[in-house]
C-alpha cells in the first residue's frame, strides 16, 4: 500500500508539473523504496524526516524536531520549512505525501506554498539561530516520555525553558538547590530522562541552553500578563512560560499536569500543542 501510494504521489506530481514534492519517511527502509522508484529523480522530492538518524548531507530533506499528528498542521510547517530551505517559493505547487501512519492515514495533498504558511513555527523551532534544533528534538522527546509514563505512574508538570539562559536566569529566581550547579550534564545524554523524572519534584522551571548544557533546575520564572493571551484554564505554569518567552529569546515547553499536554511558547504565544499519546 505504502509502495502505490508514493508512485500515485510521483506520478500526480509529474502530471501536475509540480514545483516542489514533499513525502514523509520514518525509516531508511522508506527512503530507498522511494529512491528505487522510476520518476524520483524525475520529480525530484525532498523528504520529510523526525529521525534524527535518517539525517545526510547530501540529501534534500526537511528535518522536523518532532512528529506532528495533525495531517494539515504537519503540510504546512513542512511547506515552511520547504521554504526556508528554498526548495520551494511563494505560491509553488506542492505535492505532499505521507505514508507513515496507519492506512487509513495515507495522504496525497495538493496545496500552494506561501510565505508564514505555518504562521512561524518551522522558523522558531528550526531557525532561531541560537538554539540547536537538536535540542528541542531532546527536550519534545523526554517529555513526551514524561507525559506517557509519569513519575512514579502519577501524572508529571514540568516546564522547560531552552535557550538565551543568561537572560533567562536575569529572570528568574532560585528556589533550591540547583541539582546541576556546576555539572556539564547535556539534554542529549542517555542519563538524563532519569534525571529529569526525578527533579521534575522539585517547583520550577529547568533551564536549559541552546547548545543543551542543563543550566538549572527549580527556577522560579518571572510572570507577566501585558499582552499575553492563554487558551481558557492554563493557569500559572503557562503564564509564567509565555511571559518568559515573550521577554528572552527562549522557547518555553511545557508538559502539563492535568491535562498531560506538551505546549511550545516562543514570543508570548502558543505556537504548538502535542499530545504525548499520539507521539512515537
Amino acid at each position: 500500500m505504502e509502495q502505490t501510494i508514493l508512485e500515485k504521489g510521483f506520478e500526480i506530481a509529474r502530471d501536475l508539473k509540480a514545483d516542489c514534492v514533499l513525502y514523509c519517511a520514518e525509516s531508511k527502509k522508506d527512503i530507498t523504496m522511494a529512491q528505487a522508484m522510476e520518476l524520483y529523480n524525475e520529480v525530484s522530492p525532498v523528504v520529510v524526516i523526525t529521525d534524527k538518524k535518517l539525517m545526510k548531507r547530501d540529501e534534500r530533506e526537511i528535518f522536523l524536531v518532532t512528529e506532528i499528528p495533525d495531517l494539515f498542521e504537519k503540510i504546512r510547517i513542512s511547506i515552511a520549512g520547504a521554504m526556508v530551505k528554498e526548495y520551494a517559493k511563494g505560491d509553488d505547487m506542492v505535492v505532499f505525501i505521507d505514508t507513515t501512519g496507519a492506512e487509513s492515514d495515507n495522504a496525497i495533498i495538493t496545496m500552494r506554498a506561501s510565505p508564514l504558511i505555518d504562521d512561524g513555527v518551522y522558523s522558531v523551532l528550526s531557525h532561531t539561530g541560537i538554539i540547536d534544533p537538536m535540542v528541542i528534538h531532546s527536550v519534545l522527546r523526554i517529555a513526551t516520555q514524561l507525559g506517557k509514563k509519569g513519575r512514579e505512574g502519577k501524572p508529571v508538570g514540568t516546564t522547560f525553558i531552552v535557550g538565551d539562559s543568561g537572560d533567562v536566569l536575569r529572570h528568574s529566581t532560585q528556589i533550591t538547590y540547583n541539582p546541576f550547579e556546576g555539572s556539564y550534564v547535556d539534554i542529549s545524554d542517555k542519563v538524563v530522562t532519569s534525571m529529569i523524572k526525578e527533579y521534575s519534584r522539585l517547583d520550577g522551571a529547568f533551564i536549559i541552553s541552546g547548545k543543551g548544557k542543563i543550566v538549572a533546575a527549580a527556577r522560579y520564572l518571572e510572570s507577566g500578563k501585558d499582552d499575553i493571551v492563554l487558551p481558557q484554564g492554563l493557569g500559572a505554569r503557562h503564564m509564567s512560560a509565555a511571559w518568559i518567552s515573550k521577554i528572552t529569546n527562549a522557547i518555553a515547553i511545557v508538559l502539563s499536569e492535568s491535562d498531560n499536554l506538551i505546549r511550545l511558547f516562543a514570543n508570548g504565544t502558543l505556537i504548538l500543542e502535542l499530545d504525548p499519546a499520539e507521539l512515537g
